[in-house]
């Protein structure tokens, strides 16, 4: 009987062992049998099913037991995380999809392979492709103070592009340098400065370093040159779409595409991001907020980068174990649980074993779940759909998951117009230089007029008859709405074909404006794309007006208001954005796209002048309250001086009231 106790690993049983003290000291045969027969019944019993049969809460549901049990969990136990590890098709995609189904709060997707758009058919959720996101990510959260940020945007994109110690310092050092210039450590509001800005201050950094911190400039640069080359949309942006009202929403975020260091970045910063914003909200308190879904977790947690002495402890790592407090969830799931980092695996309160086709990664995620060898001999049985959860303490449960279908056929241009409308209600805000910063880098051109970084492999543009078409029409018609371009194609997805070609061969960028009428996007040209319409396309680039698209836009837009109304409006005349005669009084607008010295220097001199009115057309709230704290510390108040929003410009008689 004990051979047989050993065997079926019952020896911890209580029950068990009691029975054979009690046949060991009976004289009573009869009885011994009786005991022999209930051992070996038991035995018998857990050699086919070595599980305790139990029942678990089931809030979340995910499946059910052999015994048609529900088996699920609570929706608080998110916050102390769940592992799934399974083969490719073992169901682990389909798990998400179940668990999110069910789940009340809000939750993000980090997606790599267009998974989770389908499921736009039933359920409400943004998708954002990576083409389509905004996200300015030396933006500190609200809340956060720069340099508390830049400590943190350092150590994650270190750790997300492979950065050791020496490298990490030298970005920490040029960041603040960065922020410096932005005037960030004064409390001035806005702009922010992007990736792109630091790619720029550390291009030129030309001081005569010792060969070891030349090596970290060059490492950085290479990094960051890659990462704007690559998904130098998604940064170009002084402030992205807002991450705290982000978090209130379900959004599946597409990294398909991308390269893995871009994919890694976004996926790392974005949980950095959010944490700092609980941190610094105090959002304390029990219960899930909020969960994570990322699947090839070991993009994320890899074992690789967690055992780089030189590189120190990930700050993702870090992160694992702290978000717990803030009722922030996370679903992890891998294929390789080898390759997953000891803290995700330790750190997991939920975990859930799929089939596995290698024995390496079976035994990395059974040694984690303590299953015991019968356990592991039925675990390895596993078919697709069925799984062995392990919640917390309690001992694991074969179950058979909830299937949840879902036709995968939602293509591209399907999920635009299913978005389109999401899309537009998000708002940006482009990218803006200081003076002091444009000073450092040798010159007074700013971001918007410059666009983006050079092409560094100087690759040839290759466009085709519909790309070209739609680039004539950006030199033609500068200020037209994208939505009226597509209008020359048999269709929207045409269009938007030709426009992708465009920026990805970067020769256009772009651009935002929100206005009376709604968010409109313009297309505008880059140094790049005016060289190829000149050189190959034989046009003339021609525009009146200052600085990048969205400036001109609203200088155009405002002169073209006034002349509506019956006065005569001017471009550039007297040094002004817009200078407007009417009859028995002068008027001049500035159009004021950022926060900076500039503006007050032109007020300045409008106010020297002598003009009768001073309109300051400011493209958001910020920065019309920054522009006025400045005009009041320098003393420059003047009842002259009218401050209006851009948006507002649709009826001037009103506005002149």
């Amino acid at each position: 009987m004990l051979h047989l106790v050993e065997e079926a690993e019952l020896g911890d049983s209580e029950r068990i062992l009691s029975l054979l003290e009690g046949a060991a000291i009976t004289p009573n045969e009869a009885v011994q049998g009786s005991i022999e027969r209930a051992v070996a019944a038991k035995a018998f019993e857990n050699l086919q099913y070595p599980f305790d049969r139990c029942s678990f809460r089931s809030d979340l549901r995910i499946g059910q037991t052999s015994t048609g049990a529900d088996v699920g969990f609570s929706p608080d136990d998110l916050t102390r995380h769940l592992l799934s590890v399974g083969q490719s098709g073992s169901g682990k995609t389909t798990l998400f999809y179940s668990l999110f189904a069910e789940l009340e709060e809000s939750a993000w997707f980090f997606d790599l392979k267009q998974d989770y758009r389908h499921l736009t058919r039933n359920l409400d959720l943004l998708v954002l492709p990576w083409g389509e996101l905004r996200f300015n990510p030396l933006r500190p959260p609200e809340g956060v103070s720069p340099r508390r940020w830049a400590q943190v945007f350092s150590e994650v994109f270190g750790h997300a592009t492979a950065l050791l110690s020496g490298s990490k310092n030298y970005l920490l050092k040029k960041i603040v340098q960065l922020y410096q210039t932005y005037n960030l450590f004064e409390g001035v509001s806005p702009p922010y400065p992007s990736l792109h800005e630091l790619e720029v201050l550390i291009e030129e950094d030309t001081m005569n370093y010792v060969r070891k911190s030349s090596d970290y400039r060059e490492t950085v640069l290479n990094r960051l040159e890659a990462m704007n080359l690559v998904a130098g949309t998604v940064f170009n942006c002084s402030q992205g779409y807002g991450v705290e009202e982000l978090l209130k929403q379900d959004v599946v975020f597409e990294f398909d595409g991308l390269s893995r260091d871009v994919q890694n970045f976004l996926m790392e910063i974005l949980f950095a991001y959010v944490y700092e914003y609980r941190l610094s909200q105090n959002h304390r308190g029990e219960g899930i907020n909020h969960v994570f879904f990322l699947d090839e977790g070991k993009r994320v947690f890899s074992v690789y980068k967690e055992r780089q002495d030189a590189s120190g402890i990930p700050e993702i790592d870090e992160l694992t174990a702290k978000m717990r407090e803030f009722g922030e969830g996370l679903v992890v799931a891998d294929q390789e649980a080898s390759k997953l980092t000891d803290s995700i695996k330790a750190n997991t309160y939920t975990k859930v074993l799929l089939p596995t086709g290698d024995r390496k990664q079976f035994q990395a995620v059974a040694e984690s779940m303590n299953l015991s060898e019968r356990q592991m001999e039925f675990a390895q049985e596993l078919g697709t759909g069925e799984a062995l959860v392990q919640v917390g303490n309690r001992g694991p449960v074969p179950v058979d998951l909830d299937n949840y279908t879902v036709e995968k056929q939602v293509s591209d241009s399907q999920l635009r117009d299913r978005m389109q409308e999401k899309w537009n209600r998000l708002s940006n805000e482009p990218r803006e230089t200081t003076t002091e910063f444009n000073q450092i880098i040798g010159g007074q051109q700013t971001v918007e007029e410059h666009g983006f970084p050079d092409d560094p492999e100087g690759k040839e543009v290759d466009l085709s008859s519909e790309a070209v078409r739609l680039l004539e029409d950006v030199v033609e018609n500068p200020f037209k709405p994208l939505s009226d371009r597509y209008e020359r194609f048999s269709s929207s997805y045409q269009g938007n074909k030709a426009k992708n070609t465009l920026v990805d061969e970067g020769v256009v960028i772009e651009r935002n404006i929100r206005s009376q009428e709604g968010k409109r996007k313009l297309l505008e040209l880059t140094d790049k794309g005016r060289d190829y319409v000149e050189k190959s396309l034989g046009l003339e680039v021609k525009h009146r007006g200052r600085g990048g698209v969205v400036h001109r836009y609203w200088q155009h837009r405002i002169k073209q208001l006034f002349e509506e109304a019956g006065w005569t409006a001017e471009l550039e005349m007297f040094d002004a954005d817009v200078y407007v005669n009417l009859h028995d009084s002068e008027l001049v607008v500035e159009v004021a796209m950022g926060n900076n010295q500039r503006e007050i220097e032109h007020l300045e001199k409008h106010l020297d002048t002598g003009f009768d009115s001073i309109w300051i057309a400011c493209r958001n709230e910020e920065i019309r309250d920054g522009l006025q704290q400045k005009i009041e510390e320098k003393g420059l108040e003047d009842d002259r001086v009218v401050f209006r929003l851009s948006r507002q410009f649709k009826d001037i008689e009103k506005l002149s009231e």
